[in-house]
């Protein structure tokens, strides 16, 4: 009885304390952040297990991506090359640079379209670069944000190669398109392969 009456008078301390609408969003806010500590401090071997698995993970050689794009447009005659950094931990594709004949274009430079996402098409491209394959196909609806940016620009066509190109070791996707399919495929898989390879090794 005395713990019940305990507990109704430290609500009712907390109720007369809460007069303003101001006081009420500084107790929110209170605990949130008493909340987001605690959570923290729960979670701290898993946070920092996470952090030191993300710090050994490779990278795109971003001193190559210059040479890689510039590859890409001048054996494929490419419309758009678009690079991305991949992090299959935590499912994530970050558009790092994308490219038109004309020029670098840096609009959704940044943006995380998801690894893998609602769309099947898509997911299905993601399990075949994990396996070293070189998926290639019509684009005809746009399966992310950057896809409406492919097809803007003239897309119909396009592969996706990943960085590494070897199975199982996806740090970064080379997407590639055309305004209509390529008369030789197989020859521009290479191509891409070689984009990819170059992405993986850095000059330094």
């Amino acid at each position: 009885m005395s713990e019940e009456k305990t507990q109704i008078t430290v609500l009712d301390r907390v109720l007369s304390y809460v007069d303003s609408p101001f006081k009420l969003f500084a107790i929110i806010l209170m605990a949130v952040f008493v909340f987001v500590g605690y959570f923290v401090w729960q979670n701290q071997a898993f946070l920092i297990g996470a952090y030191k698995e993300q710090q050994k993970l490779p990278s795109i050689a971003e001193d190559r991506v210059e040479d890689a794009a510039a590859h890409l447009f001048r054996n494929t005659d490419a419309t758009v090359v678009a690079i991305f950094k991949v992090n299959p931990m935590f499912g994530t594709r970050v558009l790092y640079r994308a490219y038109t004949k004309q020029g670098r274009e840096k609009t959704h430079e940044g943006l995380d379209v998801g690894l893998f996402t609602s769309n099947i098409a898509n997911n299905r491209d993601v399990v075949a670069l994990m396996a070293g394959e070189i998926p290639c196909s019509h684009y005809k609806t746009a399966q992310s944000e950057i896809g409406l940016w492919y097809m803007e620009k003239g897309m119909t066509y396009g592969c996706r190669v990943g960085v590494p190109p070897e199975p199982g070791k996806l740090v970064g996707q080379i997407t590639v398109g055309w305004r209509e399919e390529p008369p030789d495929v197989d020859q521009y898989r290479v191509l891409l392969q070689i984009a990819a390879t170059m992405l993986s090794r850095s000059k330094q």
